[in-house]
């Protein structure tokens, strides 16, 4: 029998990799690649070498990831730096 959770959690997982994907290509908040963002370093490699990056990430990597960007989102409103 299939577990659904499982499908879930698989589902969910391509989600958050699609959504680090377009954070991959350039900063939706600000400067194209801030120095201060952990994904600085791999906003310069091309293209093909992010993908394959973005697809390595485990779960907890993933979601350090959107947490950074949702904190550093919450920064840019209140006008910090």
């Amino acid at each position: 029998m299939n577990d659904p959770t499982k499908c879930n959690r698989e589902e969910d997982r391509q989600r958050l990799k699609e959504a680090i994907g377009g954070l991959v290509a350039e900063c939706p908040l600000g400067p194209k690649n801030p120095t201060m963002c952990p994904l600085y370093p791999v906003r310069k490699r091309q293209p093909s070498t992010r993908v394959r990056w973005v697809q390595s990430l485990k779960d907890d990597e993933l979601d350090f990831l959107i947490d950074y960007h949702r904190v550093c989102q919450k920064w840019q409103e209140a006008g910090c730096p």
